[in-house]
């Protein structure tokens, strides 16, 4: 499997995609990043540990956001007061799942299509925004508890 996939934001939420993505695919090339680095310490050993939301964004082509709040997402983008996203993010798929309201959500949307890479919610996933390995275990996602 080729897929490359970050997860930032390591709390319940985070922590449990983890846990099914390496479920469901244990030799997945998986990178954590959470500002609390004792949360991602469970995962030592089956996925890389990064040390700033900058290196899990440059780690993968897929990076989850499990943030609870779009401060969060803000810093994690490198997006300041005039809405643009500053981090490199250019080819990549964003895949939110605790996005902020809709018009907020559609916002994020465009900054990150502005700054090169694609945004969606768990809720919205579609076929055209990952192609088959990412498809099926960003699916896991949609799984309940």
């Amino acid at each position: 499997m080729s897929a490359r996939i970050s997860i930032v934001g390591m709390g319940a939420t985070g922590t449990l995609a983890a846990r099914r993505l390496l479920a469901a695919e244990p030799e997945l090339a998986l990178t954590l990043y959470d500002i609390d680095p004792e949360r991602c310490e469970a995962f030592r050993g089956t996925a890389t540990l990064a040390t700033s939301a900058r290196e899990a964004l440059a780690e993968s082509d897929t990076i989850v956001l499990a943030l609870p709040r779009e401060r969060e997402i803000d810093r994690t983008l490198e997006r300041f007061s005039d809405g643009e996203v500053t981090a490199p993010v250019s080819g990549k798929l964003f895949v939110d799942l605790t996005p902020p309201p809709p018009e907020r959500a559609h916002q994020l949307d465009r900054a990150i299509t502005v700054a090169g890479g694609r945004y969606t919610s768990i809720p919205g996933l579609t076929d055209g925004d990952a192609n088959g390995g990412q498809r099926r275990l960003l699916r896991l996602l949609l799984c309940p508890a």
